[in-house]
């Protein structure tokens, strides 16, 4: 009898790997709310019941490619050296990646305990902010409410920007807006 070793990847590679590119990938063409997982498992030739070996349903992959996108744009982060730099590299990053940015916001906070990959992504972003923003404020209550602030500013201008709501003539001239909103932090 010929037995042959166990693979621990997918014939054409890591399964996981394949299906959360191919996700996010979708998901910044089509949007989260269209997503299926027959889809994702059309785009990587399998049978969508296979995906259910790595995540759990829909939601369990969506917070995969959330923790994706929170950990690239952290990555891009890491290189900001002003509060200018900051708000700039989180704005292109959100309007360059629209759909995959309306992921990232619409993953609940209060659940992001029940998944570390995905906690820890986003707070490599917040830590990202404290860096910047934080280095002269001496509490924690104080430190929440500045990057509390930053956030909702960001995301407050980002929305209303994207949505067409905010008169701002350009993404240059939102950056130079939030950026002045969040001098001094």
């Amino acid at each position: 009898m010929n037995s042959k070793p166990r693979r621990a990847t997918y014939r054409h590679g890591n399964l996981q790997t394949a299906a959360l590119k191919a996700a996010y990938g979708l998901v910044a063409k089509v949007g989260h709310e269209r997503l299926s997982l027959r889809e994702v498992a059309d785009a990587v030739g399998v049978a969508h019941r296979s995906l259910y070996n790595h995540f759990g349903d829909r939601e369990a992959l969506l917070d995969a490619v959330a923790t994706e996108a929170y950990t690239r744009l952290a990555g891009r982060l890491k290189k900001a050296q002003t509060p200018e730099d900051y708000t700039a590299i989180y704005i292109r990053f959100a309007l360059a990646n629209r759909a995959i940015f309306a992921l990232m916001a619409s993953r609940p906070h209060a659940t992001m305990k029940y998944n570390p990959p995905l906690q820890t992504a986003v707070h490599k972003v917040i830590t990202e902010a404290m860096r910047i923003f934080c280095a002269d404020i001496e509490t924690p209550a104080a430190r929440r409410r500045a990057v509390m602030k930053i956030y909702i500013t960001l995301y407050g201008g980002i929305s209303l920007y994207a949505a067409g709501v905010l008169d701002q003539p350009s993404e240059k001239a939102l950056i130079a807006e939030l950026s002045a909103m969040n001098a001094g932090m």
